[in-house]
């Protein structure tokens, strides 16, 4: 849910795929010698057809396992904190919580595994049903025991239930997550924001994208502007469209 202005905590949009360079910056770098035999010894066997710099394509729309983490955001004073405080609502204003959480895909075969899923928006927004983000990833995870983290029977504030998902956190347990593309169109959210508008409608689904040519089952990522096509193409994002206990990945 987002606020009536675009203030400090409201909700933010990921516009990015994890690049395949990634997990490559996260290795150790260490100098060599320019005549190191490891440089000078063999031919590098490179696919000169290949791109580097392209983004991989998102995972097929589906239920994957994944490890959940918190990312720590940046307050109104530039300090990284745990989560975020902020009043959300259009005409009933909520005081929340808001958590940047990251469920990176765990993929034995290897194709899709360590991809990022971003959901920059797990708040305590209370919403039509009385649920919260924040509660319904913690009723799907279990304690290193096996217990339940949200305690039967008792009140939580707002600050509790953060305190409780960044606990939760902490050991990076695992999840089951059912991705869903999304697509927007960029140029259409900046002049809806001129016109004091709200953001257009995003296209959730992969079925929803072109297919692709001579490959029965797979869709582009990429989408032109159906509204304006002057607008260009935008690129699908993976979003989480639903957290799940381990066992329903069975």
């Amino acid at each position: 849910m987002a606020s009536d202005t675009m203030q400090f905590g409201a909700p933010q949009m990921d516009d990015a795929v994890t690049a395949p360079s990634d997990a490559a910056l996260d290795q150790v770098q260490d100098v060599l010698d320019p005549n190191d035999p490891r440089l000078v010894s063999e031919p590098l066997d490179v696919n000169v057809d290949g791109d580097a710099y392209a983004f991989p394509p998102p995972p097929p729309d589906g239920k994957y396992r994944a490890k959940l983490k918190l990312v720590q955001k940046e307050d109104g004073q530039k300090q990284k904190v745990n989560y975020t405080t902020a009043l959300w609502g259009r005409n009933t204003k909520q005081a929340v919580v808001v958590a940047h959480v990251q469920a990176d895909i765990i993929d034995p075969s290897g194709k899709y595994d360590g991809i990022h899923v971003n959901d920059f928006n797990v708040s305590t927004f209370l919403g039509r049903d009385q649920s919260t983000k924040v509660a319904t990833i913690l009723a799907r995870l279990k304690r290193p025991d096996g217990s339940a983290w949200i305690p039967k029977g008792q009140r939580l504030t707002v600050k509790d239930w953060g305190e409780l998902l960044v606990k939760a956190l902490a050991g990076e347990p695992e999840i089951g997550i059912e991705t869903v593309w999304e697509w927007s169109c960029q140029k259409c959210g900046e002049e809806a924001k001129k016109k004091g508008e709200s953001y257009p409608r995003a296209i959730t689904g992969m079925h929803k994208f072109p297919p692709k040519q001579g490959k029965p089952g797979e869709y582009d990522p990429e989408m032109r502007c159906q509204v304006s096509p002057a607008h260009g193409y935008s690129r699908a994002r993976i979003q989480v469209g639903r957290f799940l206990h381990l066992s329903e990945l069975k």
